[in-house]
């Protein structure tokens, strides 16, 4: 059973000859409560502390750790988002890996749905007991029952890995690995089929993107369509045809890639698309994927590219050591840092913020580092200030760096530093949007 540790006082009253031992005391305590905990007790507590559940990351290096009743080190709690735990006297920062209410979205059909639209085929699937089941805590399973059509949803989502299991009482059904990330993910379309058949789900993966994101800037994406057989049977002479009548797209092609794909494993397309300039911050566009056998059986999937509009550039430089760290976007979604020298691509969305945290347990990894967001990062030189931002050791107090600003501080032994890369400046929006033009 983890115990969950709080910050306790707990005071020892030493009688001292002479005046001043009630000074000291009162010192004693007053120098303990500077510590910024936000939780303080006189007790530790046993009982298991709900809102830890999920998954966690080590700043410094990336470690991922789910915290359950079973988690075995002591935990002090400074926020929501924020732990520590220390190790043979070294402290160890951990920042929360995602959130707790993301919506999931998708589509269950059946084979005659296959010969309509999906839109048609929504509204064709009925009775089914759909299960969301984590990887390794049943705590966060999820399970609903469709009565009127094939769309489900799920809210208030734990961050994770589960898998999709959906079924009907005429034993057919569905069974996917699937990743929960994001404030709102769709999963696209499931196919139910017998327990002799075979099925299959989509991943779009990208060899050129920047930074990991897509951007609407008129290059071509290169990339790779994943089609993964989740059945139980061989899926013979299978062929492929992807579309989309999205009017951001430009131009989408595909390699031709036949061929029978065994139980468990995955089929490799080469594909490639180009994104016309957007008239907006991102959209979300869906890539319609249809696969056929040798018999003629159909299965229906959708992908979703989410693009962006103009890049953003966070650059980092260090003195003495790399800085170790994330950048958080939106629903606690993490980019690691492990640098000294290097920009960071980030999606600019005006109106919105990013924060960033930078962590340093060892002694050895002290240094000054400097934080330039679109423009070059400070020198070294002249810079002594080693409390240059403090406290900033929580996202409530992290210091502010808008677009076009830049900043120095220094990551000493146990320390953990916080920035917001603030885009709320609507003065900034159109030093980034593109100039109005007919879209096309």
């Amino acid at each position: 059973m983890k115990q969950i540790l709080f910050v306790c006082i707990t005071m020892i009253l030493v009688l001292f000859s002479g005046c001043g031992a009630e000074d000291k005391v009162k010192d004693a305590v007053a120098n303990t409560l500077k510590d910024d905990k936000t939780t303080l007790s006189s007790e530790t507590v046993s009982n298991f502390d709900e809102s830890l559940r999920g998954e966690w990351i080590y700043v410094h290096n990336g470690e991922k750790v789910y915290i359950d009743e079973n988690f075995e080190e002591s935990i002090v709690k400074i926020d929501d988002k924020l732990l520590e735990i220390e190790k043979d006297g070294v402290i160890n920062h951990l920042i929360r890996y995602g959130v707790n209410d993301t919506t999931v979205k998708g589509n269950l059909y059946q084979e005659e749905d296959t010969k309509r639209s999906i839109s048609r085929a929504l509204n064709k699937v009925g009775n089914i007991n759909v299960i969301l089941k984590h990887h390794m805590d049943h705590k966060n399973d999820k399970t609903q029952i469709l009565r009127d059509s094939g769309e489900f949803e799920f809210t208030d989502v734990k961050t994770g890995k589960y898998i999709l299991q959906a079924s009907t009482e005429d034993n057919i059904s569905v069974e996917a690995e699937v990743d929960i990330y994001g404030e709102e993910i769709s999963l696209g379309g499931f196919k139910l089929v017998s327990d002799d058949g075979y099925n299959f789900k989509t991943e779009f993966i990208i060899n050129n993107s920047k930074g990991g994101y897509l951007f609407g800037d008129q290059n071509t994406y290169n990339g790779t369509i994943l089609i993964k057989n989740i059945g139980t049977k061989k899926g013979r002479g299978l062929n492929y045809t992807f579309n989309s009548d999205s009017p951001y797209i430009a131009n989408i092609s595909s390699e031709i890639v036949l061929g029978t794909v065994d139980v468990n494993k995955s089929i490799e397309i080469p594909f490639s698309v180009t994104f016309n300039i957007l008239d907006k911050t991102t959209v979300s566009i869906p890539l319609n994927v249809t696969i056929k056998d040798a018999n003629g059986n159909e299965w229906l999937d959708t992908i979703f590219l989410h693009v962006y509009q103009t890049p953003m550039y966070v650059n980092i430089t260090t003195k003495e050591a790399n800085v170790k760290g994330y950048i958080i976007e939106n629903a606690h979604e993490l980019k690691q840092i492990n640098t000294s020298n290097s920009s960071i691509v980030l999606p600019y969305k005006a109106g919105e913020s990013y924060y960033l945290v930078l962590s340093n347990p060892n002694i050895d990894s002290e240094t000054p580092y400097s934080i330039g967001v679109d423009v070059e990062t400070l020198p070294f030189d002249t810079f002594r200030d080693t409390s240059a931002h403090e406290p900033n050791n929580k996202e409530i107090d992290a210091k502010s760096i808008k677009v076009g600003e830049s900043t120095i501080s220094y990551l000493h032994e146990s320390d953990i530093d916080y920035f917001i890369i603030d885009m709320s400046n609507s003065d900034d929006v159109g030093l980034f949007s593109p100039p109005q033009m007919p879209f096309k």
